[in-house]
């Protein structure tokens, strides 16, 4: 049952099925897509804010890079009007918004949250969930 919830929770979020169902499937993103290198099928947008980002650093940074010595192809962006001078552009990478990785986090979550996460049908409902989530 949990495998088949979470199959279902990640073909509700491809961009493919997500443009079927809206004209305007990424409030974050009108027009254009935030990762170019996956084709519509491929890219799961779940994840929209990746848990291996840094978010309690002002500047941001990645996980994946630091405690596991894997590249995930983000980059620095400067700018004089950052607070830090800097934050961290995860736009290359595409990591987030594969199937394997959106399956490995979901199968550490219960039922009852993945149900929420079923439930969740927009953007803002989702960075709710996710920013109250510890992945350990």
């Amino acid at each position: 049952m949990k495998s088949r919830l979470i199959q279902k929770i990640i073909d509700e979020n491809r961009l493919t099925n997500r443009i079927k169902e809206n004209s305007s499937p990424c409030p974050c993103y009108q027009g254009d897509r935030c990762h170019n290198h996956l084709s519509d099928y491929e890219m799961i947008c779940l994840f929209c804010v990746c848990p291996e980002y840094k978010k309690e650093e002002i500047s941001g940074g990645c996980n994946l890079n630091e405690s596991k010595n894997l590249t995930s192809s983000g980059k620095w962006f400067y700018h004089q009007n950052l607070l830090t001078g800097k934050i961290w552009d995860c736009s290359d990478c595409t990591l987030p918004h594969t199937e394997g990785f959106v399956r490995k986090y979901l199968n550490a979550l219960s039922m009852p949250q993945l149900k929420k996460i079923k439930s969740c049908k927009d953007i803002s409902s989702l960075w709710d969930f996710f920013k109250d989530v510890s992945w350990g």
